[in-house]
């Protein structure tokens, strides 16, 4: 295909068994798995395991094996360990349950050893060498030996009898292959990548009793453009966005109430909330009249303001549409999702989360899982996660969309962005505002999810200032 492939990674596989016991214990005690899941489906009983807690499962095994147990089912089941050491520790554990065709091999670009379960499938566990070997290739592997000796003894064989070179030179030519970076090749990204040329002020603000926290970049006396975050985010979604922003307007991102380090009031948080809220901002610090760019919560927001004050929008750019179309399958993610990380604020569940929100995973940074996670580890998080979901709630949700004919109403010039990869709900809400308002134009960002505004910020931030220099005069 002349297509690339999007990304995929290998991440588990599914083994037919005859005896679920004794294959469970084997792959607890013996590979030290964990069980995370069982139970029945069409007749038959699952079994998943998993020794990541960021994969849920790498194997699953299903009974219901109708093969004899000489007949072969698999390859291999392989296992990489962090070294030597650890692979002597596994070599010992076969051993000591008499594990068949227990042997050892040094394949010049790992060093590994064989065995099978207790119902004939071969499982390998390996360690990687500094050295790619074309493969395949192979000699005995004498575990006795030192660590050293193992690796002087492979630099000799290998140079004697196999095609070799070093690994980081083979990688290299693999990935330029596939036409991907490695790792170590990506600039390394972090929000201060982003602000730390930037001159802003970060406080916190009491705003009608709500003490809100914000940041504010910019010319005082320069056009202001109000930046509003998505649903349990906060301001530093706008991270990359801040200092482009900043040179031509004012700008003012906010925690919005409830949400982020900001006060969470004892109350539900309809839209009204949230548009009393940024008015009460905006008053605080003196601005009558602005440009939004709103994330998802944050556009639904933005339009009701556009739609019920007018006077006080100038433009509006819309990213992750929200606010007119409304599936209970999203809605049902949503809440559980976010309930979840907020029940169990753990890196995994806090990360998971994230790629619903950024495509591609070099760009789900550390720093916004940190702050996402102390977010949601904010001791009173726990009482005010069902205030900001009830937007969620199917009734709730409802009267507070906005109608076709109250999109079609909305006359600020609005710049529309429809994310290739983000849920449909999202990027089919973005083609249908940007159909009825009538000033309106729709930006196509394919490659990117939920926060294009993040994941491709040269793109985002261009195409969008040129349209702010356009209509705001």
């Amino acid at each position: 295909m002349s297509t690339p492939a999007p990304d995929a990674q290998l991440t588990h596989v599914g083994v037919l068994v005859n005896d679920m016991d004794s294959m469970k214990r084997f792959y607890t005690d013996v590979i030290g798995m964990t069980v995370v899941d069982e139970g029945e489906h069409l007749g038959r009983h699952l079994t998943f395991l998993s020794r990541d807690p960021f994969e849920h499962h790498q194997l699953v095994m299903i009974t219901g094996r109708n093969a004899p147990y000489d007949t072969r089912l698999l390859g291999q089941i392989s296992f990489r360990v962090p070294g030597l050491p650890e692979l002597r520790a596994f070599h010992a554990r076969a051993d000591a349950v008499h594990a068949p065709g227990l042997e050892a091999r040094n394949h010049g670009n790992s060093w590994s050893i064989y065995f099978a379960d207790p119902e004939g499938n071969k499982i390998e566990m390996y360690c990687t060498t500094p050295f790619h070997t074309r493969q395949p290739w192979r000699v005995a592997l004498d575990l006795s030996r030192t660590d050293e000796q193992i690796l002087t003894e492979t630099q000799r064989v290998i140079a004697a009898e196999a095609e070799w070179e070093p690994v980081e030179q083979w990688r290299a030519g693999v990935a330029e292959r596939m036409g991907v970076a490695l790792p170590g090749d990506r600039p390394y990204r972090s929000i201060w990548t982003h602000l730390r040329e930037v001159a802003f002020t970060q406080g916190f603000l009491e705003v009608d009793g709500v003490r809100t926290r914000y940041a504010e970049a910019g010319p005082a006396d320069a056009p202001v453009v109000m930046m509003l975050h998505g649903t349990g985010g906060h301001w530093e979604t706008f991270a990359a966005n801040l200092g482009p922003y900043a040179r031509q307007y004012r700008c003012i991102a906010i925690d919005m109430i409830g949400n982020g380090f900001s006060d969470n009031p004892d109350t539900d948080y309809e839209i009204a909330v949230y548009i009393d809220h940024v008015r009460a901002v905006m008053r605080e610090l003196g601005v009558e009249r602005a440009s939004f760019i709103g994330v998802s919560l944050g556009s639904w927001v933005a339009a009701r303001l556009a739609h019920d004050h007018p006077e006080q929008v100038e433009a509006l750019i819309f990213l992750a549409t929200a606010g007119l179309i409304a599936t209970r399958t999203n809605m049902d993610r949503i809440r559980a999702e976010r309930t979840k990380a907020v029940n169990d604020p753990s890196w995994a569940s806090i990360s998971a989360m994230f790629e619903h929100l950024i495509a591609e995973p070099a760009n789900r940074i550390d720093d916004l899982v940190a702050l996402r996670q102390a977010v949601y580890g904010l001791p009173e998080m726990k009482r005010a996660i069902d205030h900001i979901l009830i937007l969620q709630d199917p009734d709730v949700r409802d009267r507070n969309l906005l109608s076709e004919q109250e999109w079609s109403e909305i006359t600020a010039p609005a710049f529309v962005v429809a994310s290739g990869k983000d849920h449909n709900e999202y990027e089919n809400t973005s083609r249908r505002v940007a159909s009825l308002m009538p000033n309106a134009r729709l930006f196509e960002m394919p490659g990117v999810r939920h926060w294009p505004h993040f994941e491709d910020p040269d793109t985002f931030n261009s195409a969008s200032l040129a349209f702010l220099q356009e209509v705001v005069q």
